[in-house]
Parts: C-alpha cells; structure tokens; sequence
C-alpha cells in the first residue's frame, strides 16, 4: 500500500460554513434494497473500473478525487468511460500554499464542471509519477470557449455528510447508503482527498474502500476499529468533510447567503461576494438589514487572524475616478 508523504497537506479540513447542506437539511430515505455491508458493493465492480491517476509531487488531490467521482457518475448515466482531469479541477482552486478543500472542488464541478484529460492533461510530459506541483497549478489554459467545453460536465448540488469520530453505527448507516444511492462521496482522510466508491465486511470488520490518486495498487481501505488508520496527521484529521452529489430542485435558502468574513485585529467584517472578493459591512445597521433581508447571517462570521489571499473592494473607487 502506497503512504502518503509525510507532511502532506493537500487536503486540509476546511473551515465550517453554516451555508453548507448538510444531510439532515435534505430529505434522506434509507433505501431498503441497499445491500449491507456483509453482502458488500462496489460501483467499480457494477459499472465499470477507473484508471488510478498518479498525482506525483503535487498536492492536486481534491482535483483528483473529484475527477474520479464525476467519471463514476458518467460511467452509471451515460454509459461511457471518459477520462476526467484533475489539473482542470485543481488549478481553479488550489490554495496559495497549495492543496485546496473538499466543498472548493464540490463547488467548482457544480458551478463550472469539469475538462477531459485528452484535452488538460494533468500528467507533466516525461514525468509519469512526478507531476510538479507547477504543473497542476498552471492554468493558462482556461478560457470562454473552454469553460463552455467544461460545463458538459457540470454537477449538481453538493451535500456535506457530518460525522463523529469514532463512526457511530449512523455513521456507517449514512456512508452506506450514499455510496449506494448517490455513486460514493469525495471526503479528507489524514490530509489526502479521496473518493470512496464501495464498501463490505471482512473478518468481521465493515470497510470503505477508497480509490487513490498514486497509481496501481494504492488504493485505501477504512476499517472499522483502526483508529489510527497508520497514517500521518492521522490522530488530527482521520475521515472529514464528507460530501456527494445529487439533484436537488429546491435547495435550502441559507446556501444563497453571502458569507462573512472577519478580521481578528480590527473587528471589521466583510460579506464575501459571489467574485469571492470583500465589502466591507461598515456599520451595524447595514448588518441588521442584510441580515433581515437573507443576504447573510450575522451570527456565523468566520475570524481570521489576517485576510490574507483577499481582494477587498473600495466602494467609492468608482465616485473617486471621475
């Protein structure tokens, strides 16, 4: 089994946001025909096998992981193999320090969707198993004419799945049931993305099993009972940030509310728009009638020790230029 370099990080645990859909915000019927763990299933083994990528030296995980999902679901509903790209995922969302989270790959195939391999190659020429990180980050490809190609691709909404550590039986009821009824779930896993495509029993244990982006051979299995899963970080992270994809005509309102985003030295707080940059709230009264009105939830500010990796929007730029 392939390890994970120590150090990784190409999957950290992203911050909460109250806007996320979480199971419970949606209707979720166990399906009776799910078959249990003892019995076992496997996407791959019903609807065709995926090629295992090899991510080489880059942090692209979350890319991959994506990728790998969004081929299941074109496997099961169009009844062809296409070979997804992870770099057309990653370079869009990849962090400053590299890596990206779960929800920026999830909201990225929903609202812009995903390219071919053929097309962005996320293997750098010459080096199989040693893709820099350079290399998946470049995006000099993306383009009008490119995100239109891309959308073929688009998904659907995205759905969080909470859990506890250790797995409750909830738990394992949970993951059961959306790698059956929703094709698996992309999740974090000690500081790598993954994405889990079956499940079963063996010796008395249930596992998920986990397709890896190192190549042939090193694919993960979660346990039941490990609880330190033999990887680095793994006391810290272990499985989080959960999440798959369905359709879902009438979401929650909360996922239209901006986001708020504080700074912990000066106390302001900004609304994060839809372009990802900052306006300032710059009094209480403003925040009260955003509030009210269901643009933000004035109780859920994320603080940040600084704002960096941010544009913050001068609102009088415009009166100041003429």
């Amino acid at each position: 089994m392939v390890k994970i370099p120590k150090n990784y990080n190409g999957c950290p645990k992203q911050p909460d946001d109250h806007r996320d859909i979480k199971l419970g915000d949606v209707p979720f019927i166990p399906d009776p025909n799910c078959p249990s763990y003892d019995v076992g299933f496997s996407n791959e083994k019903k609807h065709g096998l995926l090629k295992r990528n090899h991510q080489g030296f880059s942090l692209s995980c979350v890319g991959q992981g994506w990728s790998k999902y969004l081929e299941m679901l074109e496997q099961i509903e169009n009844k062809i193999r296409k070979e997804l790209s992870p770099k057309s995922i990653y370079s869009n969302i990849a962090l400053i320090k590299g890596g990206a989270y779960v929800r920026d790959g999830a909201k990225f195939v929903v609202d812009i969707g995903c390219g071919l391999e053929i097309t962005i190659p996320s293997v750098e020429p010459g080096k199989p198993t040693e893709t820099s990180e350079e290399f998946m980050r470049d995006k000099s490809w993306f383009n009008g004419q490119m995100a239109q190609i891309m959308a073929t691709y688009k998904s659907k909404k995205f759905v969080y799945v909470d859990t506890t550590f250790p797995f409750t039986e909830e738990d394992w009821e949970n993951m059961r049931q959306v790698i059956w009824q929703y094709r698996g779930f992309v999740s974090g896993w000690s500081g790598h993305c993954v994405y889990a495509e079956g499940y079963g029993k063996k010796d008395g244990k249930r596992f998920i099993h986990f397709i890896n982006s190192y190549g042939e051979g090193s694919d993960w299995y979660l346990w039941e009972g490990d609880t330190d899963y033999k990887y680095y970080n793994a006391s810290k992270y272990r499985l989080y940030d959960i999440t798959f994809l369905l359709d879902l005509p009438n979401p929650p309102s909360k996922i239209f509310m901006l986001k708020i985003v504080g700074n912990k030295k000066d106390k302001k707080q900004y609304a994060v728009g839809a372009d990802g940059k900052l306006r300032h709230i710059f009094n209480p009264v403003l925040l009260d009638d955003l509030h009210a009105a269901g643009v933000v939830n004035k109780s859920e500010v994320e603080w940040r020790d600084n704002l960096d990796g941010f544009e913050i929007v001068d609102p009088w730029a415009v009166i100041k230029s003429k």
